[in-house]
C-alpha cells in the first residue's frame, strides 16, 4: 500500500495541501460551487487521513461516522439550500481536526525514534492549527459579521478562503493587517492562535532535538 501505519501522516499532509490551496479557487466561482468543493475538499482530506490507518481503532470508527454526517448535512444542505447548514457540516470537521491532533501529538512526541512520517506528523499538526482556527473564525464571523475587517465583497456569504488566509497569517505572526479583528471576541482568539502557534514552534523543536540527541547517545 502507498499509505500504511509507517506513513500514515502522509495523506492527512495531502488532505491539507489540497484543502489549503484549493481555497483560492472559491473567490471566482458562484456561492454554491464554492460550497461544494469547500466541503468536497474537507471531505477528501478526512477519507485521505483515514487511508492507512487501523480499521478495528475508536478514532478510525468516529471518523467514519463523522465523515458519514458531514455528507448527509451537505447533500441537504445543497438541496434545501440552507446555508448555516455548511457550517454546520464544516464545525464537524473540528472533531476529526481535534482528534487527529491528539493522535498525532502522541505518535510524535511519545515515540522513541524519530522517522520521516513524524516530522510529517509535526508539520500536520502546525498545518491542522490553522484550519481550526479558519474554521473558528468562520463560525464567529457567521454568528457575528462585524468581526472582522478587511474582508472582500466577494462570495458575501462564504469567506472561508479569505478567513482561512487570515489564519495562517496570525499564526505566523506575519500580521498583514489587510484584514483586522474588531470584536473582543475576535482579538482574542486572534492573539491566543499566535501564542498557540508560537508555543507549538518552540515544543516542538525541543522535543525532536532532545529525542535526536538521545538516540545518538544510544
Amino acid at each position: 500500500m502507498i499509505l500504511s501505519n509507517k506513513n500514515n501522516f502522509i495523506g492527512l499532509l495531502i488532505g491539507q495541501l489540497v484543502l489549503i490551496f484549493t481555497m483560492p479557487l472559491l473567490h471566482y466561482i458562484s456561492e454554491d460551487a464554492g460550497k461544494l468543493i469547500l466541503h468536497s475538499a474537507i471531505i477528501g482530506m478526512i477519507l485521505l487521513t483515514i487511508i492507512g490507518n487501523q480499521k478495528d481503532s475508536a478514532w478510525y470508527k468516529l471518523i467514519i461516522t463523522l465523515t458519514v454526517l458531514e455528507i448527509i448535512i451537505l447533500v441537504i444542505a445543497l438541496f434545501l439550500n440552507i446555508f448555516a447548514l455548511t457550517y454546520i457540516a464544516i464545525s464537524l470537521s473540528l472533531f476529526f481536526l481535534f482528534t487527529s491532533i491528539i493522535v498525532a501529538f502522541k505518535s510524535v512526541f511519545f515515540s522513541t525514534n524519530i522517522t520521516l512520517n513524524h516530522l510529517v506528523g509535526a508539520s500536520c499538526i502546525y498545518l491542522l492549527l490553522g484550519i481550526i482556527w479558519a474554521i473558528l473564525y468562520a463560525n464567529l464571523y457567521y454568528l457575528s459579521p462585524d468581526s472582522f475587517s478587511g474582508l472582500s465583497g466577494i462570495n458575501n456569504k462564504l469567506h472561508f478562503p479569505e478567513l482561512m488566509y487570515y489564519s495562517y497569517v496570525t499564526l505566523t505572526t506575519l500580521g498583514f493587517g489587510d484584514i483586522t479583528p474588531i470584536t473582543p471576541v475576535a482579538k482574542t482568539l486572534s492573539f491566543m492562535q499566535a501564542i498557540v502557534g508560537q508555543l507549538y514552534l518552540t515544543i516542538m523543536v525541543a522535543g525532536l532535538v532532545g529525542k535526536a540527541i538521545n538516540n545518538n547517545k544510544n
